[in-house]
């Protein structure tokens, strides 16, 4: 009987995503935004990601445009194919296609694809990618062509080009390796298919890695200061924090459903447990020790899922936990569509409204340049005030460290001449060689951050 209402519910609450991105005054965050303009300068790599979703949002929007609602919807067409990615895994992993096409549906629900839908992120293809890549291998147990192992590879290397995070999936596969000696029988049999496997995923990563190479390897240096293991302070508050908030992603009910259920456990949902717990366990660490984002533990929900899922075999269960992730998503769009005053979307409220004023402003004073010293701000001007006549800068003193992408292509040269507006502090353009007035101007509102930037008009004598 629920399976019957999951399509129809699923087509409902896409309507009512989509009506509520028309009347949303939300707008980007500024880490999307980031990512468009990316896409606007094609490079095999940025200052602190893979280039595979800039590159398909290049393709994406020549075909559908730049609007606030195109771009969007581009996450629930990505979890579509990741959608139809776990119904082959759950027909792999041995259900059959009933059963695995409304848990394919059922996926949709649940509260981690929810608010991801709503996000264009790095995380979209890297779910797909691993998805196509968990079905590869665990085809592998049964059936050992060279193709699964090319396959393997190249799904593999596409997640690496999405997110570095695809490394999980080599210290999961190792962690198989070891610990299972019937999988470790496959491998040391086809030494030569897993070679292929991994000369097809340094192929198509090697134009990331000269990429990084040329640039004196930044992105490496950005995911050191990421991990910030100079500012160890225990907490174990914070990582109870993090596994509470993977159960809320998952669903409450299909956790509380897969850890009791009376399944036994076969040799897919061991796999299944290899490919999710060390991620949990890896970032868990990091939560308490430093800090860490829930979506870090991203590709675990994948294998999670789908273990929880074979495993649910309470029919009560299995409603409350329908009702309960429609429930969650019905609320998050109504929210969205009505641009209810809350904190959660504090960081996407008003920026719009601040560009406007900002280039106002800036018509009015006669400048047509604007020098952003905040990297998410740099990337949401450049997004809302994208129809408008107007060259971004970024300040940046040769020689000093690199700390974002617009420091590379789009610097404030030194010797500039040219009269502009400054968001930022003085003390950011101290290093131009010609002679400047600096005149404050009142800021518009900044709701959407927690860091307050001034606004200067520089004219040059």
């Amino acid at each position: 009987m629920l399976n019957k209402v999951l399509l129809p519910s699923f087509i409902v609450l896409l309507l009512i995503k989509i009506a509520a991105l028309n009347f949303t005054t939300f707008n980007l965050f500024g880490d999307e935004a980031q990512y468009w303009l990316w896409s606007k300068d094609i490079e095999f790599g940025y200052f602190s990601k893979p280039p595979f979703l800039s590159w398909i949002i290049k393709v994406y929007t020549e075909i559908l445009g730049s609007s606030f609602v195109s771009l969007k919807l581009l996450p629930s067409f990505v979890y579509l194919l990741i959608a139809w990615g776990i119904y082959n895994l759950l027909i792999n992993s041995g259900l059959n296609k009933k059963d695995s096409l409304a848990g394919s549906l059922v996926f949709l629900f649940i509260p981690a694809v929810s608010f991801s839908s709503f996000i264009i992120s790095t995380d979209l293809f890297l779910l797909l990618f691993w998805t196509l890549s968990l079905n590869e291998l665990i085809k592998i147990n049964s059936e050992q062509g060279l193709k699964n192992f090319i396959l393997l590879g190249v799904f593999l290397g596409l997640g690496f080009l999405s997110k570095y995070a695809a490394i999980y999936f080599i210290i999961c596969l190792f962690i198989l390796i070891m610990l299972d000696k019937s999988f470790r029988k496959i491998f040391m049999d086809n030494l030569f298919g897993f070679s292929l496997t991994f000369l097809s995923v340094i192929i198509i990563i090697l134009p990331n890695i000269v990429w990084n190479f040329n640039n004196g390897w930044i992105t490496l240096q950005h995911t050191s200061d990421n991990a910030n293991f100079a500012n160890i302070e225990i907490d174990f508050v914070r990582g109870l924090e993090f596994l509470l908030i993977q159960v809320l992603m998952l669903g409450p009910f299909i956790v509380l459903g897969g850890l009791f259920g009376y399944n036994k456990w076969s040799y897919i949902q061991k796999i299944f447990l290899i490919f999710s717990v060390p991620i949990i366990l890896i970032v868990l660490v990091e939560a308490i020790i430093v800090r860490a984002n829930a979506n870090w533990a991203a590709p675990a929900l994948i294998s999670l899922f789908s273990l929880m899922y074979i495993r649910i075999n309470n029919s009560f269960l299995k409603i409350a936990n329908f009702l309960f992730n429609f429930t969650v998503c019905f609320v998050l769009f109504v929210m969205i569509g009505m641009s209810y005053p809350s904190k959660i979307f504090d960081r996407i409220s008003g920026i719009n409204d601040y560009a406007l004023k900002i280039y106002n402003n800036s018509s009015n004073s006669a400048v047509k340049n604007i020098v952003v010293s905040d990297r998410l701000l740099f990337s949401s001007l450049n997004f809302e005030l994208r129809d408008k006549d107007i060259n971004f800068y970024m300040p940046h003193k040769e020689g000093d460290k690199i700390t974002n992408h617009f420091k590379i292509v789009s610097p404030l040269n030194k010797t500039i001449n040219e009269n502009f507006t400054l968001i930022g502090s003085p003390s950011d353009i101290n290093y131009l060689e010609n002679e400047y007035k600096l005149l404050k101007i009142n800021s518009p509102d900044q709701k959407f951050t927690k860091r307050k930037l001034d606004v200067y008009e520089v004219v040059f004598e």
